[in-house]
């Protein structure tokens, strides 16, 4: 993938100390701009809630992508990884959208487990 800028501002890219395994992440500085919509919802809007959404996302609509990818949050920061370079790029595509348009971010939240949002 060469242009990182359409999962903005999700980052998706491969390991350098790893070939062939890659990444997408988000961290809190974005998390911040929609934050109201998990704050609706009971939760706050740190890596491990965009766990949740990720999850949720999948859940809805992407199953074909379940086990096919790994999640590693941390409270200011979500990262999806694995080999799969195309599932995590549909995922990207997902969480993008949640991060731009409120209402698919809140049906995903609505979706989930409330234990993913922890």
């Amino acid at each position: 993938m060469t242009d990182h800028t359409s999962l903005a501002p999700l980052r998706f890219f491969e390991y350098d100390h790893r070939p062939g395994t890659y990444c997408l992440m988000l961290t809190d500085t974005a998390m911040v701009d929609v934050r109201d919509t998990f704050e609706e919802h009971g939760y706050d809007a740190g890596g491990y809630a965009w766990a949740g959404v990720a999850r949720a996302a999948v859940r809805v609509r992407a199953p074909e992508l379940e086990g096919r990818l790994g999640h590693d949050p941390e409270a200011g920061m979500f990262v999806a990884h694995g080999t799969d370079e195309e599932a995590l790029l549909r995922l990207g595509a997902l969480l993008h959208e949640a991060f731009h348009d409120p209402k698919v971010l809140a049906e995903f939240i609505a979706a989930g487990d409330p234990s993913w949002f922890d």
